[in-house]
């Protein structure tokens, strides 16, 4: 699959584009605080440099991949919120996920919806994916309550990122 590099989704709210290496400082205000990556397997970033690589790693999904995590900017304003986007699961695949993670100071808003929604579209639309799942603790309720309001069903558990984990999906075809 190859990567657009023009790629750019707008939605009512946000604009939702490639990460790129300017974007280190803002995400690492995300990626570095614990209590926003307190539930994510990877966990939060130890300094600038950690989130650098990061942003290395995605950018080179990019181009390996076609898809990966894209910078969530709010329109209103340009400031970048979060991150949002398709990646294989564990990093590996075959299957592929939704992800995201935002800044405490835009939870609550539905901005991650908005942004899951758009970029669950792009994945089935665009890319042609017939399925996307989307993976997260089982009592992560605010995550979940993302995953259905931007149209996932749940279909169980599954044990993914060495935890056992509640599994959402997304069909282009249902």
């Amino acid at each position: 699959m190859v990567f657009d590099r023009k790629f750019e989704q707008i939605t009512d709210r946000l604009l939702i584009r490639p990460l790129t290496t300017w974007d280190a400082e803002e995400l690492h205000e995300i990626l570095g605080d614990p209590v926003v990556m307190a539930r994510i397997p990877s966990g939060a970033s130890g300094s600038l440099d950690e989130t650098k690589k990061r942003l290395t790693k995605i950018i080179e999904s990019y181009e390996l991949h076609g898809y990966g995590l894209w910078a969530v900017l709010r329109r209103d304003n340009g400031r970048l919120i979060g991150e949002c986007g398709i990646i294989p699961v564990e990093g590996k695949g075959p299957e592929v996920e939704i992800a995201y993670q935002f800044s405490r100071s835009s939870w609550g808003r539905g901005y991650a919806t908005e942004s899951a929604k758009e970029c669950l579209r792009y994945g089935l639309d665009e890319l042609g994916m017939d399925r996307i799942i989307g993976i997260t603790y089982p009592d992560h309720g605010a995550s979940r309550r993302v995953m259905e309001k931007a149209g996932m069903s749940y279909v169980g558990t599954g044990f993914y990122y060495r935890h056992e984990m509640v599994v959402y999906e997304i069909l282009r075809n249902p």
